[in-house]
């Protein structure tokens, strides 16, 4: 129950208390002998300090040739071997695209051209030498770095369940040599069969455009071409190395060869459907 303590309210308006005699006997009403205005006075405390904004990060929303001399128009005119999908946990298909030439323009030969990142990234892996893509490199983007417009053009597969290798493929038990982030997804291209040992290093950031090393005919090749895979799976993947098919590359090796092209993990898509999304 609410109470009310009269002593408690002080008056603001003060009067004379002295009854005022009129001229014809009568009493007047008093009149304040003075009057007192409230002053109402607030505390201003010190404003902490102002955080600044934080920069909203721009999206990416264009593709870079992954070959010198050569457009996003252009690239497929030099497209030697077209994307096949392998069956469900077996090692085949066709699993990139081959691009090559003997003669194009005033150049004769594409052994030795340019090339370079097709999208803005990080260097997860650095192959040297290793069976079947000889000196090889993976970038990834994640995926949300690009912008809508971007990524319905790519039309990136959506999440399915890894597979269990086909026996005849011969995939070593092992553990994934990277944590699995459940939320993020991110877009890995690996560029193959280039000409010399490449000076990058993982976690290396990488600019669209950049030049990556130049078209070579390492590893499991019969003449010089660049070969582009195009996957997708979890964000922060990264392999120390990775081989099939010869006796001498490692148990580790092998393993990571699987994860990457056998599991469903990293799932395979034509790269086709990058090279040929454009800007909006």
């Amino acid at each position: 129950m609410l109470k009310i303590f009269p002593f408690l309210i002080i008056p603001l308006i003060f009067i004379s208390c002295t009854p005022q005699i009129g001229n014809d006997g009568s009493f007047e009403s008093p009149v304040p002998s003075q009057t007192f205005e409230a002053t109402v006075t607030q505390t201003v405390e010190p404003s902490a300090t102002p955080i600044p904004p934080t920069s909203t990060p721009e999206l990416i929303n264009s593709i870079c040739s992954p070959l010198e001399g050569e457009t996003l128009n252009t690239i497929s005119e030099i497209l030697t071997q077209k994307f096949i999908m392998p069956r469900p946990g077996n090692d085949d298909g066709h699993q990139g695209l081959d691009f090559a030439f003997y003669r194009r323009n005033e150049r004769v030969g594409i052994e030795g051209l340019q090339v370079h990142s097709a999208l803005k990234g990080k260097v997860v892996a650095v192959l040297n030498d290793r069976w079947p893509y000889g000196n090889a490199v993976i970038i990834e983007t994640p995926l949300k770095t690009l912008s809508r417009e971007l990524l319905a053009q790519i039309k990136p597969p959506v999440l399915e369940p890894t597979v269990i290798p086909a026996p005849r493929v011969n995939c070593p038990p092992g553990d994934l040599p990277f944590s699995i982030d459940p939320e993020e997804r991110s877009l890995y291209l690996l560029y193959g069969h280039l000409l010399n040992p490449l000076p990058l290093i993982v976690g290396e950031e990488i600019e669209c455009g950049q030049i990556i090393g130049e078209v070579g005919n390492t590893g499991y090749s019969s003449n010089p071409h660049l070969h582009f895979e195009t996957r997708v799976g979890p964000s922060g993947a990264s392999f120390d190395s990775m081989a099939y098919y010869i006796v001498q590359s490692t148990v580790s090796e092998r393993y990571n060869y699987c994860v990457w092209r056998v599991s469903n993990l990293f799932q395979l898509f034509d790269p086709m459907l990058l090279l040929s999304a454009q800007e909006q």
